[in-house]
């Protein structure tokens, strides 16, 4: 009995000696930081065209897929447009040909007899085409972009991913130009983790990642994908295009936090991202096999650690 109490209270050691090695090594010799917030890519639909909207499609936190019709704008004015468009270019068709075969009729003559018709009367005639030709050009032209109206009237969504933020319903009225709902990029999720800059030499383009929800205790793995080049100082600019540097007490330094972008190489099924909830993000090289039983230890007290915090 003695003998089994010392076994697990060496066990209990060990164990306990080796998770602290690992929280040691996780929190305090590989860069970490829960400053760490999921992003993706916010995409806002606008109408390229005013109009009443006649149907709608979508309602808040729907999942789309890319080419699925979200909004359909009124079309009778537009079509309308359309078939005058048609009219100003079948007039245009006939005035061009009238002129062209007039420019015709006086070249040929020219050509017989030079006195039979003035040089300057032939030269208006070839002018008149070309005038006309550049009308029938124009109502082309016209047409084309009646056409692409009434195209642009029906609104579809331009990737994969969810409704966010819709504040239309039918019979609105919409302007070009504003947008009305938005559409999340589903393949767009990532990480900006906010690094001390006292961290990032430490910190590699392409270095392997462990990112940990705070909605869970789901841990995905990530990949860094770059480290920003720039982050903004209120004091950076003034008035006159200079730099206006705030006084600061020397003696005190803080460092700064740069964001890191981590790709999200795999997503749980089970939990969803959210643009915005938070995580935490450790950097390291280290993978699950290369963990072992030690590094199970150390994860799971590890996580307890970290929901504690």
């Amino acid at each position: 009995m003695i003998i089994l109490r010392l076994l697990l209270t060496a066990a209990i050691v060990v164990g306990a000696v080796f998770g602290i090695t690992y929280v040691w090594t996780t929190y305090f010799e590989d860069p970490w930081t829960r400053d760490a917030y999921v992003r993706a890519d916010v995409i806002e639909i606008a109408s390229y065209v005013p109009g009443v909207l006649t149907q709608l499609n979508v309602v808040n936190n729907q999942r789309v897929k890319k080419g699925d019709l979200l909004v359909q704008v009124d079309r009778k004015g537009y079509e309308t447009a359309v078939e005058r468009a048609r009219a100003q270019v079948a007039k245009a068709d006939a005035e061009y040909e009238l002129q062209r075969q007039q420019a015709a009729r006086l070249t040929e003559l020219e050509t017989r007899d030079q006195a039979a018709v003035a040089n300057v009367n032939v030269a208006n005639a070839r002018l008149r085409t070309s005038a006309a030709q550049a009308a029938l050009e124009a109502a082309r032209q016209q047409l084309r972009a009646a056409e692409l109206d009434v195209a642009r009237t029906t609104i579809r969504a331009p990737a994969d991913g969810y409704v966010a933020n819709l504040t239309a319903d039918t019979g609105d009225f919409v302007s070009a130009g504003n947008p009305f709902l938005a559409v999340i990029d589903e393949t767009s999720f990532r990480v900006d983790a906010y690094f001390m800059e006292t961290k990032l030499p430490q910190i590699r383009e392409g270095a392997n990642a462990r990112i940990r929800l705070m909605a869970s205790d789901h841990v995905l793995k990530g990949r860094v994908q770059g480290i920003a080049r720039g982050i903004y100082r209120a004091e950076a600019n003034s008035s006159a295009l200079l730099e206006a540097p705030e006084p600061s007490f020397q003696w005190i330094r803080l460092a700064q936090r740069i964001p890191v972008q981590i790709d999200i190489l795999e997503r749980p099924n089970d939990v969803p991202l959210i643009a915005g909830q938070t995580v935490s993000v450790i950097i390291g090289t280290e993978t699950d096999e290369d963990r072992g039983v030690t590094g199970w230890i150390g994860e799971r007290v590890a996580a307890l650690l970290a929901a504690l915090h």
